[in-house]
């Protein structure tokens, strides 16, 4: 009996010395943050608060790989321009809508992610309806404490149709 608790307690020492498992519920919660604010800054037309979202050399890489990468001022810029020319005619407001969304840690300060949106405008009765659906793949880096696109290749998934 005493040799059986004798062990019970050796086993429990043992358990207690050993590393606890990696809480990354806050690094998921930034990243999420980071994730909808890609979405939330685009609606918002605040061009600079989206280059921010990149790392020092982040590129954004439209076309599913295809597009030539560009810088985050270099994204945000074409953003810019892509907003004020409409060319696909959507009406306001329009907003993204993120869902589908995972993260694998790939290192204390790396990770990648997937995940997938729905670009809403109004349809023709003023109703909401999905314009565009696009599929995400990213390389995250935390970068002075915050983390941040180190690369973000955006793939169009259903075709958009001009809303007029």
């Amino acid at each position: 009996m005493i040799a059986r608790a004798g062990c019970l307690v050796a086993a429990v020492l043992v358990a207690a010395c050993q590393p606890a498992a990696s809480d990354r519920s806050a690094d998921r919660a930034e990243i999420h943050a980071l994730l909808v604010d890609y979405g939330r800054t685009l609606d918002a037309r605040d061009f600079d608060g989206f280059a921010g979202l990149f790392a020092e050399n982040g590129v954004y890489v439209a076309g599913g790989g295809g597009g030539e990468p560009l810088s985050g001022p270099e994204a945000a810029e074409a953003m810019r321009r892509g907003f004020a020319e409409n060319a696909l005619g959507f009406a306001e407001p329009n907003y993204h809508l993120f869902f589908n969304e995972t993260v694998t840690f790939t290192g204390p300060d790396s990770a990648t992610a997937t995940s997938q949106s729905l670009y809403m405008v109004p349809g023709e009765d003023g109703a909401p309806r999905a314009a565009m659906m696009a599929g995400y793949d990213d390389e995250l880096v935390r970068e002075d404490g915050r983390w941040k696109f180190a690369r973000r290749t955006v793939r169009g998934l259903m075709p958009a149709a001009p809303s007029r």
